[in-house]
C-alpha cells in the first residue's frame, strides 16, 4: 500500500473543502434566488455582522478577499436593494462605513439561517463540527505553515 504524501493529503483536503462550499451554495440556490441575491452578494451580507462595528469599504474588501472596486460594486447593488447604506465614519469623516439597514438585517438573518441549515456540515454531529472548526482555526492560526 502506498502511503499518501502530505501534499496528496493537503490536495484532497482542499478538494473536500471546495466540494463542501460548492454543495452548500447549490443547496442555497433557491434561497438566494428568493432573496434576490447572488453568491457574492450573500458573502457581502454575511461579512456585515451587526454585532460588530460597521466596516469601512477597505475593511469590507479585506473581509471578502477582493479589491476595493469589487466591494464597492457589491455594496452599490446591496444599496439598490435597500439592504445596506454607506455612512460617514465618525472617526474619519473622509471614510465611509457600510451598515445594514433594518431590511438588510432581516435578509441577513434569513440567509444565515438557511446557510446553517442547508450546508452538508449540518449533518455532522456537534462533536465532529467542533473538531472540524478547531482544526480549521488551527490551520488559519498557523497561516498555512506546517
Amino acid at each position: 500500500m502506498v502511503t499518501p504524501t502530505p501534499d496528496d493529503v493537503t490536495r484532497k483536503l482542499l478538494i473536500a473543502v471546495r466540494e463542501v462550499i460548492g454543495a452548500s451554495q447549490a443547496e442555497l440556490r433557491e434561497t438566494l434566488d428568493g432573496l434576490g441575491l447572488t453568491v457574492p452578494l450573500a458573502d457581502a451580507l454575511w461579512a456585515l455582522d451587526p454585532a460588530l462595528p460597521a466596516p469601512s469599504m477597505k475593511v469590507l474588501a479585506g473581509l471578502l478577499h477582493c479589491d476595493p472596486s469589487s466591494a464597492t460594486f457589491l455594496v452599490t447593488r446591496l444599496e439598490r436593494q435597500g439592504l445596506t447604506e454607506r455612512v460617514p465614519d465618525l472617526a474619519d469623516r473622509r471614510s465611509k462605513t457600510v451598515e445594514l439597514t433594518d431590511k438588510g438585517a432581516l435578509v441577513r438573518g434569513e440567509l444565515i439561517e438557511a446557510m446553517v441549515g442547508q450546508t452538508p456540515l449540518a449533518a455532522l454531529s456537534a462533536e465532529d463540527q467542533t473538531a472540524v472548526l478547531r482544526l480549521l482555526r488551527k490551520a488559519l492560526d498557523l497561516g498555512g505553515r506546517p
